[in-house]
């Protein structure tokens, strides 16, 4: 293994600093860059994109309230409908980044929703798809009897042909309407031109799907495509029909009775008062971690740099992640966790010193020692976090998912960043002890020195 020089040490850490106050820049600064032809291209800084993710009590939000109607024809237990539908919209919500979104029955036949960051009721719709029940009808049939509704299709995706490369919507059915499915296909196809599709009745609008196989619905699967002889869909236009069918998988039929925009109820002035308090609490945690470790506070307190905007960047760049106030506590709560994982290498070093170990072996020793009670401890925090997020609903996922990429980041940054950051210093400062506040119990610097004082001792107490 090659020995670092000084010098490269030195070079090392000025390259961390440079890279660490770029990324500090982009963490706080927006700017525009002009780009060819007149386009510009906007960085909103990490911050600005975590604030376009905010809950409904930081920054306010929508609620619209649906009536709620069985179909026609329709039976079974109005509060198992209810509830049912309220999970296809919380579902829909989700899958669109809204984890912070409020879905709860209300009365005996109505559905409320709030969705925070959205300020005008019809986004919501947009993003939702207008409620309007999805119905599969035959060619060659005149009437209104459909063979297929929303309540057959367990849930829709979106899929790639590997080899036209366009892209299409996949139904899954259960086994009931997989069966009505296969037997109208088939009916479809051996019909031939011009009626060989199938109807889709939606919101009052038809719309032929044409069936190009008589295997159509093996498996309790439907794709949908553009069919030959054209461009073929795009991933925007199947996600957006997508969409308009997930809309009729509703149990019952939804009608919006109410809608209303959600101011924010703690305001700005709340919000700063957080931040500065936050701010205020990083300060006097430095000043300890200077005071106590010297030289390692310093290492220390770049690694929290480094972790915060890491932190940040990974919370905006998950789409799930939406802030409220659980959020930011699940923020504070990771930084706590990661400050505490420092502090017990430090100690374990301290320790390791103490026992009269040169100051490199005791930090190897530290970091590798403390290693199995930080992982466990971590460990057990991210089990927890996992089984909120599965169980928990609207605000504890949120907090949940904060807490575990904050613990993810916490264990990368205490027990790799901080280690390496360690080895650098040791580059620079090898033996001096005072410089990060160590100091020996004896004074013993090999193992036969340590071999005849612990045997002095033995004989004196008699041991």
């Amino acid at each position: 293994m090659v020995k670092m020089s000084k010098r490269s040490a030195i070079v090392k850490f000025c390259v961390i600093g440079v890279v660490v106050s770029i990324a500090l820049v982009l963490t706080f600064v927006s700017f525009n860059i002009p780009l060819y032809q007149n386009g510009i291209w906007q960085w909103r800084g990490t911050i600005g994109a975590i604030e376009s993710k905010m809950g409904i009590d930081l920054r306010g939000g929508v609620m619209v309230v649906f009536n709620a109607e069985r179909n026609p024809g329709q039976e079974g237990n109005l509060d198992d409908m209810l509830r049912a539908t309220a999970m296809r919209i919380e579902t829909a919500l989700n899958r669109h980044g809204f984890v912070e979104a409020d879905v709860m029955v209300q009365g005996t036949n109505q559905i409320r929703v709030e969705v925070p960051g959205i300020h005008d009721a019809g986004q919501l719709l947009d993003i939702m798809g207008t409620p309007a029940q999805v119905e599969f009808l035959p060619a060659t049939n005149m009437g209104d009897t459909p063979f297929l509704t929303g309540a057959n299709i367990n849930s829709v995706s979106i899929f790639q042909d590997p080899q036209t490369f366009s892209w299409g919507v996949r139904l899954h059915l259960n086994g009931e309407g997989g069966a009505a499915f296969r037997e109208a296909a088939r009916a479809a196809y051996e019909a031939g031109a011009p009626n060989n599709y199938i109807r889709r009745v939606q919101d009052g609008q038809t719309s032929h799907i044409t069936v190009q196989s008589p295997n159509v619905g093996q498996n309790n699967i439907a794709e949908i495509t553009a069919g030959g002889g054209g461009p073929g869909w795009t991933r925007a236009y199947a996600d957006e029909f997508r969409t308009r069918l997930e809309s009729g998988l509703f149990q019952m039929r939804l009608e919006v009775s109410e809608r209303s925009t959600i101011p924010p109820t703690l305001g700005q002035g709340a919000l700063l008062a957080g931040i500065i308090a936050f701010i205020v609490s990083l300060v006097f945690i430095s000043a300890v971690l200077l005071w106590r470790y010297r030289h390692l506070g310093l290492l220390a307190i770049l690694s929290t740099i480094i972790f915060s905007v890491i932190f940040l960047f990974t919370l905006a760049l998950v789409d799930m992640v939406q802030l409220t106030l659980p959020g930011i506590a699940g923020i504070v709560l990771a930084l706590a966790m990661s400050v505490d994982a420092m502090i017990i290498i430090f100690e374990r070093i301290r320790d390791e010193y103490r026992t009269g170990k040169k100051m490199s072996v005791a930090m190897q020793q530290g970091f590798k020692k403390s290693f199995w009670t930080i992982f466990d401890a971590n460990i057990t925090t991210i089990i927890a976090a996992i089984v909120l997020f599965f169980l928990g609903t609207g605000p504890i996922q949120g907090f949940a998912i904060v807490l575990l990429l904050g613990v993810v980041v916490s264990m990368f940054c205490s027990l790799f960043v901080l280690r390496q950051l360690v080895k650098l210093y040791l580059v620079l400062n090898p033996d001096n002890a005072k410089l990060v506040n160590m100091s020996q119990d004896r004074k013993i610097y090999d193992l036969d020195e340590y071999k005849a004082v612990a045997k002095k001792e033995k004989r004196k107490l008699n041991i």
